[in-house]
């Protein structure tokens, strides 16, 4: 959880398989913002700490995102993430396999 201007935030750990080291996407980003607001999940999103990595080898790329709902905070939880989120990847070449985990 994180705390800021008087909101608490829900932090998600996200990592995707790709085939070649990304650390960065913006248009994934809006892609998952336009997502999580269309759903009304969310009324606030940050996206940090980014990172690529190798693990049992695969190339992860790795960020966490900060979501807010002022509205109705207990939508911002894990199933209603994946539910939002689910077949994002197939508009993205090169990536594959997303965890989201709650922090």
């Amino acid at each position: 959880m994180c705390m800021s201007c008087n909101e608490t935030s829900q932090v998600f750990s996200v990592e995707i398989v790709t085939q070649e080291p990304v650390s960065n996407n913006m248009d994934l980003y809006k892609e998952i913002a336009q997502r999580l607001f269309q759903n009304k999940v969310i009324s606030l999103i940050n996206v940090g700490n980014n990172r690529a990595f190798v693990a049992n080898e695969k190339q992860i790329f790795g960020f966490e995102l900060h979501l807010t709902n002022r509205h109705n905070p207990a939508d911002v939880n894990l199933s209603n993430v994946e539910k939002a989120l689910d077949g994002i990847l197939t508009q993205f070449d090169g990536y594959s396999e997303m965890q989201i985990k709650l922090n």
